[in-house]
């Protein structure tokens, strides 16, 4: 009798493609076709071998400390604790800057979103932002921060509030997500 991993192997073998040299040959040939292939391409290729998209990597907690260090012009952690940017930046909050949670969130504050974190969909994402993780009020207003009036903060934000609004189903976390948002744009104009 076979184990589970042995049948579930044998069945998602069976459900994934199987691929002989034609085909193989097929696609090298359209991908050489339009000139030299990019990374972008080859990685397409490399998933097409595959037979899904591989998972975005996830950065590691060396990765977010050197990221947010940079921001703030220090070279490591303990610079950052005396740093009065980074002080002033922080003011009122607390962080346990022994967990990556924290450097987590200092990243998405500072930094940007994670690639892993974007093109995300569900009941609290907008523009393939998670408003509940990340705070970055001109993706999800999908504005130009050079270019955006008044108006325009103020148009994005009633589009948004129609659909996010709990009155017409949406969660009541997003839309004070969603407004405090509108109000930090605001106040800098």
């Amino acid at each position: 009798m076979p184990s589970r991993s042995t049948a579930k192997l044998a069945s998602a073998s069976s459900i994934r493609k199987k691929l002989d040299r034609s085909v193989v040959g097929e696609r090298i040939a359209a991908l050489l076709a339009t000139g030299t292939p990019d990374a972008t391409a080859l990685l397409a290729f490399a998933e097409f071998i595959h037979g899904k998209p591989f998972p975005e990597p996830v950065l590691t907690l060396t990765q977010l400390k050197s990221e947010v260090c940079r921001v703030f012009g220090c070279k490591n952690a303990t610079e950052l604790r005396k740093s009065n940017e980074f002080n002033m930046a922080i003011t009122g909050r607390t962080f346990d800057l022994k967990t990556k949670s924290a450097w987590q969130k200092l990243y998405r504050e500072w930094v940007g979103v994670p690639q892993a974190e974007r093109n995300r969909s569900g009941f609290t994402c907008i523009n393939g932002i998670d408003v509940m993780e990340n705070f970055r009020p001109w993706h999800v207003f999908g504005l130009e921060p050079s270019t955006a009036s008044i108006e325009d903060i103020k148009e994005a934000f009633r589009r948004l509030a129609k659909e996010h609004h709990p009155d017409v189903g949406g969660d009541s976390r997003v839309m004070e997500r969603l407004q405090k948002m509108r109000d930090s744009l605001l106040a800098f104009r």
